[in-house]
């Protein structure tokens, strides 16, 4: 992408121009400031630097091929309230008259989060908000596609000067200054970092989103909290005046995920983590030159050195001339010198000048040499028509040339030899620099993905909470956590756990959430299993996507004896939990739940003997207790709605037929035993005590006097 940044210095837009140039894309800057660049130095990118109207700027678009715009608000979102400000609707004006005529994919308005704060908006937040009403009446007249970014402070290891309000507040407690917020102290503000927001503005400009998005980590903390961070890093205690003017944002309005929708953006910064490290590292800095800073005035002779490195053949060009001259004035002046009779001045020359600047120049020595040879002879008054017909004058010239010649074609083997070298070099050191920077990406993507581990809220130490949750000897108990522990991970208020019935041909409900209690069906029927069946058959887990109605949006098997026992079910949660990280999720928590109910129930298996009367299905007294408390449940919530029941079988029968007869007349969800009287009980799950006639009636046929007991 070819992308186009406008306005004066912004954090964020310098942790977005670096990205988008280290990622390999081509940035260009208009801004109004003498001398700063907003990208680092070893980035390169095009800088205009002046006051532009329509008719410059229209130019830059075409010849860079700007595809993608981003207009930079920092000196609005980041300034202190009551502080001078410089508008930013002419340029922005400028800016889009000059878009009507180029077309874009993407045009990126930095806003802020504070104009959806409560009270009177600033001058400086009014301005930002006229911009974003000039883009918006664009975006509906000439199709502009915006992308209206609304970031929250923006903090970054830089100097105070360079990171805004946050920095500001920092150097004014780092001086002992009191501080004015326009706000009370029980506000809360969400603090980014200046790479968490780049590298959420690059993914939303890569999927080329359009509208308004809050650039914020979803992790907002009090304004007490934040004025006390910074002063610690201050070291002082900070002199807040809160002023109560303007309310922020509830905590729950600071939502990241429509970002996180639409580009899968997670944070890897957060400000109570990090943030006094950040900002200390901060403070220790020293402070960046000021834009306006004169430049350094060049010398005269720098400026011809200067000159000469840009024209390299005409420097050589002249340093040999005047090599020629120095030896045209030592012929002259030392012809009376014995001691130079037996030295060739001008062989001299034509070896110096080509061991020095190659053949080229090897060869213009041999011309000057030749001429000052005959100009030598001239003035001796010889003929020079005998030059061309006696041989023994040529050999100087053919000592000159051959000298010339070949020390000029060594140089320039050698020379040659040397830029192969250096070639040779640039090329490895480029790839030196490429694996680098590859080694320095693959550190930082390994450090953000364990940031991004510690920072989720399903984190390694979540699982370990639900395992030493759902470690339970009681199945219903199992059960109970169970429910809980899927409404955590999914978000969602409705979760149940049905009992399937195989011989019965239908699933009957175990437990459920509060938020389905009356309203979960107790039976399902088979037109109603079979979905699930065959999505359990093939993959082990049921997804709703097609948003069919009396069907859980997610639901996952629990196998007991190679048969489906039970199966959990989650409904209404929301899109963003249909997503197969959460769908791994759920699969993981049942089958934590799966492991754990295998072990209870074959813990119960193995004593049956002693939790039931001899040769029947009868809980003893102590166990059926033990049920009851269960089902009453934890924390005075109960498991199930159940009615509990006494039995009065006829007169005759012992244990073992009671037994026989009771299991005959109950489902397979329902529990029957011995109560503390020592006579016949039953618990009948999922079943309202308003059935009891139909309950009185069902144990009347078979010969058992049937009597509700309050549970």
């Amino acid at each position: 992408m070819n992308v186009l940044f406008m306005g004066r210095w912004d954090l964020a837009g310098a942790y977005l121009a670096n990205r988008f140039l280290s990622e390999g894309h081509t940035a260009c800057w208009i801004t109004g400031e003498d001398q700063r660049a907003l990208w680092h130095p070893r980035l390169r990118g095009s800088i205009y630097r002046g006051t532009f109207g329509a008719q410059q700027i229209a130019p830059i678009l075409t010849s860079n091929r700007i595809d993608t715009v981003v207009f930079l608000t920092g000196a609005l979102r980041e300034n202190a309230p009551g502080a001078a400000y410089e508008s930013c609707i002419p340029a922005l004006a400028a800016l889009l008259e000059a878009l009507r005529e180029h077309r874009v994919q993407t045009f990126v308005y930095l806003s802020s989060v504070e104009l959806g704060y409560g009270g009177a908006l600033t001058p400086l937040q009014a301005d930002l908000a006229a911009g974003e009403l000039y883009c918006q009446a664009h975006q509906s007249h000439f199709g502009l596609p915006l992308l209206i970014a609304r970031l929250g402070y923006v903090y970054a290891p830089v100097p105070p000067g360079d990171m805004g309000y946050t920095g500001a507040l920092l150097a004014r407690m780092a001086r002992g200054e009191p501080v004015t917020c326009p706000c009370s102290a029980g506000d809360c503000v969400d603090v980014i970092h200046a790479e968490d927001a780049a590298a959420a503005l690059y993914d939303l400009v890569l999927v080329r989103a359009a509208g308004r998005y809050l650039v914020v980590t979803g992790h907002p903390v009090p304004l007490a909290e934040y004025f006390a961070c910074l002063g610690r890093v201050a070291g002082c205690e900070p002199d807040v005046t809160w002023q109560a003017q303007r309310p922020t944002l509830p905590p729950g309005d600071f939502d990241p995920r429509p970002l996180q929708l639409a580009t899968g953006w997670i944070p890897t910064h957060l400000f109570a983590q990090d943030g006094a490290d950040t900002l200390g590292r901060a403070l220790a800095m020293p402070a960046s030159a000021p834009s306006g800073a004169p430049r350094p005035v060049r010398v005269p002779l720098a400026r011809l050195r200067a000159w000469l490195a840009r024209h390299a053949p005409l420097r050589t060009l002249g340093e040999t001339l005047l090599l020629f001259a120095a030896t045209s004035l030592l012929l002259r002046f030392g012809k009376d010198v014995s001691d130079l009779k037996y030295v060739d001045i001008r062989l001299m020359f034509v070896a110096l000048t080509a061991c020095c600047y190659g053949g080229e120049m090897g060869v213009l020595a041999v011309v000057l040499a030749s001429l000052s040879y005959l100009y030598s002879l001239a003035a001796s008054y010889v003929d020079t028509a005998y030059l061309l017909y006696s041989v023994d004058t040529w050999l100087p010239f053919v000592v000159y040339a051959v000298t010339g010649s070949v020390l000029g074609y060594i140089v320039n083997r050698r020379r040659e030899d040397t830029d192969a070298l250096r070639r040779r070099y640039d090329l490895l050191e480029e790839k030196y620099r490429r694996v680098e920077a590859l080694q320095t990406e693959t550190q930082d993507l390994k450090n953000r993905l364990q940031q991004q581990l510690l920072n989720t809220k399903h984190s390694f130490g979540d699982l370990y909470r639900i395992v030493l949750e759902l470690d339970a000897q009681q199945p219903e108990q199992l059960l109970q956590r169970g429910i809980g522990v899927v409404q955590q991970v999914l978000e969602c208020e409705k979760a149940a756990v049905y009992y399937v019935d195989v011989p019965a041909g239908c699933a009957r409900l175990l437990t459920c959430s509060p938020a389905l209690e009356g309203s979960a069906p107790a039976v399902l029927g088979l037109a109603e299993l079979e979905r699930l069946r065959l999505a359990f058959r093939r993959g082990g887990l049921f997804v709703n996507t097609g948003l069919l109605a009396d069907h859980p949006d997610l639901a996952a098997p629990v196998w007991y004896d190679g048969q489906p026992y039970a199966f959990v079910a989650a409904y209404d949660i929301a899109p963003d939990k249909f997503t197969t990280y959460y769908q791994d999720l759920f699969r993981v928590v049942v089958s934590l739940l799966e492991k754990n109910l295998l072990r209870a129930l074959s813990y119960e298996k193995a004593r049956r003997s002693e939790r039931c009367v001899a040769g029947t299905a009868l809980l003893k007294p102590e166990a059926f207790a033990e049920k009851l408390a269960l089902l009453r449940g934890e924390g005075g919530r109960a498991l199930c709605r159940f009615t509990l029941g006494r039995v009065q079988p006829p007169a005759g029968l012992d244990a073992a037929a009671v037994g026989r007869a009771l299991g005959g007349m109950i489902r397979k969800t329902d529990y029957m035993g011995q109560d503390e009287t020592g006579g016949y009980a039953v618990i009948l799950t999922n079943t309202p005590p308003e059935q009891a006639e139909e309950l009185a009636v069902r144990f009347a046929r078979a010969g058992f006097h049937w009597e509700v007991v309050p549970s």
